[in-house]
């Protein structure tokens, strides 16, 4: 980048800035992520300007170019977009999450604020008077609790109505409180944010400066980078992201992380899922496109394979990894992963990986010599049997821990009836942090026996079945609760022990029928 695209950085005010924001002479391009701070970082923003602190330049691109999408929407604010006019567009390239900030707080005009705001709350107050500081806050729930003594930022530059505000003050013998709230005002009227010119008509430079400006920054994540770096043109990932999505969606994966598609494509195009960097996959796209245009493809197949095996949705996957290992394959041997020979191959490859933990702590160089490895395996070679790790016994059931998901997914493909089987894996996809709840409150949780995959009402029936000693063959069969539990009834302790019993039993013989083998309990 040449010294030269840059003009002399520029020193204005921030009203003159924020009146910049709401004619659409400074706007910001969709390739920046979305809103995403939290309120203690919005009001420690504030809180820095009333100390006179800096808070950071911000980085301006000018050009003629008028083909960029940019937010329709700033601070919770709509705003009419792009002002007509031949001169050059004023893009914000560095200073999203500030503007929008200072934006919502501060903007002095009509306040359309949309249903999808619900978890950023707009107006912003100043308690006049606090004795602790810094003395910012959000607005309470209900807008009656609003006290007298706050301060509405977004009146602050409005002279009319700041006057009203301070006029009320003194009527009420606050003359201090109206003072300090016309010194504040002054503070923001008067503070200086410096603005650093980017001219040039390459986008490529610009996108690329964002993404340098960014990459030492937190909640800067390698799919928003790659969601700059190929904003426009045939190979935009953020719109391949989408599509991708949408196509999930009817499979219960509409909701997959933008990560794993980042993650997917580095696989794809051979690149090191840890070490390589987004730039790595915008030169490959750049040389060829096909690899997005397909991705939906092979995400998809892959998704078919995991559905065979018993993954209904993300929330039951063990590794993301087993996905992008799929999706690869799929981008090899495209429409095959799902005929006899590749699907057994590949669930026996699924289980094994899964009880064998092999993905947690792999190095990027890892997953592609498994991936390499693999592939060679669908094309004729033998199998590469290594000494497996023992698989670890099963003592608790505990969310989030691979042997758990492990366990979980096996129990929910023991029902006998298909359509039962088919409910218990589409729960279980969900995720949710309810979707394996306790069978009964006497034992721990944790406790294999005592661990059903169910929602409420599912739980609710389960539960009074339990308790009359009436429980219907099929509803046995579905919850996997075997014949000699319900014997024990009513006996509660025996019929989760003898249900754990079983569970742990069957499970026992379905590792060893992969050839792999079980750790000792004491090791």
């Amino acid at each position: 980048m040449e010294r030269k695209m840059f003009d002399t950085p520029v020193l204005p005010r921030l009203e003159t800035i924020l009146e910049e924001v709401a004619s659409g002479d400074l706007v910001i391009p969709e390739f920046q992520r979305p809103f995403v701070w939290d309120d203690d970082r919005r009001l420690n923003l504030l809180d820095s300007i009333v100390k006179g602190m800096p808070i950071g330049s911000l980085l301006v691109w000018r050009t003629s170019l008028r083909e960029l999408h940019t937010y329709k929407k700033v601070g919770g604010i709509h705003l009419p977009g792009i002002r007509k006019g031949s001169e050059k567009v004023n893009y914000l390239i560095d200073g999203h999450q500030r503007i929008s900030t200072l934006f919502g707080a501060l903007y002095t005009g009509p306040r359309e604020q949309s249903n999808d705001d619900n978890d950023v709350r707009w107006p912003l107050y100043y308690e006049l008077g606090a004795n602790n500081r810094p003395a910012f806050r959000v607005p309470p729930r209900r807008r009656e609790d609003v006290p007298d003594h706050w301060l509405r930022l977004d009146i602050i530059l409005d002279g009319d109505k700041l006057f009203d505000f301070t006029q009320r003050l003194r009527s009420r013998g606050a003359r201090d409180l109206a003072k300090e709230a016309e010194r504040l005002a002054n503070v923001f009227r008067d503070y200086i944010i410096p603005i650093i010119p980017l001219v040039t008509e390459e986008i490529d430079v610009v996108t690329d400066a964002f993404v340098r400006i960014n990459s030492q920054g937190k909640g800067m994540t390698e799919a928003h980078m790659l969601r700059a770096l190929t904003y426009l043109g045939e190979y935009d990932t953020n719109r391949a992201f989408e599509e991708v999505r949408a196509r999930l969606e009817p499979l219960g994966w509409g909701d997959l992380d933008d990560q794993v598609l980042v993650n997917v494509l580095k696989a794809v195009l051979g690149l090191d899922v840890y070490a390589s960097s987004v730039r790595g996959i915008r030169d490959h796209l750049q040389q060829s496109p096909e690899p997005l245009r397909y991705l939906g493809t092979f995400v998809e197949e892959a998704v078919e394979v995991l559905d065979k095996v018993g993954i209904a949705g993300p929330g039951s996957l063990p590794y993301a990894y087993q996905l992008v290992t799929l999706a690869t394959l799929a981008s090899l041997h495209t429409g095959k992963l799902c005929t006899p020979g590749f699907l057994a191959h590949l669930k026996d490859w699924f289980w094994r990986t899964t009880y064998t933990e092999y993905f947690s702590g792999s190095t990027g160089r890892r997953i592609s010599e498994g991936i390499d490895q693999l592939d060679r395996e669908l094309r004729g070679a033998p199998p590469l049997r290594t000494n497996a790790v023992p698989v670890k016994p099963l003592t608790e059931v505990r969310r989030g821990t691979v042997r758990s998901s492990a366990f979980l997914l096996f129990m929910a493909q023991l029902p006998e009836n298909e359509a039962a089987r088919r409910r218990r894996m589409e729960w279980l996809g969900t995720g949710g942090r309810g979707s394996v709840p306790s069978l009964l409150s006497i034992r721990s949780a944790g406790y294999p026996g005592n661990r059903v995959i169910a929602d409420p009402s599912e739980l609710r029936a389960l539960r009074h079945a339990i308790h009359s000693g009436n429980i219907p063959p099929a509803m046995a069969d579905e919850f996997a609760i075997p014949a000699e539990a319900i014997a024990a009834l009513p006996n509660h302790d025996v019929f989760l022990m003898l249900r754990g019993k079983s569970l742990v039993f069957k499970e026992e013989a379905f590792i060893e029928s992969l050839g792999l083998s079980l750790a000792d309990n004491d090791a």
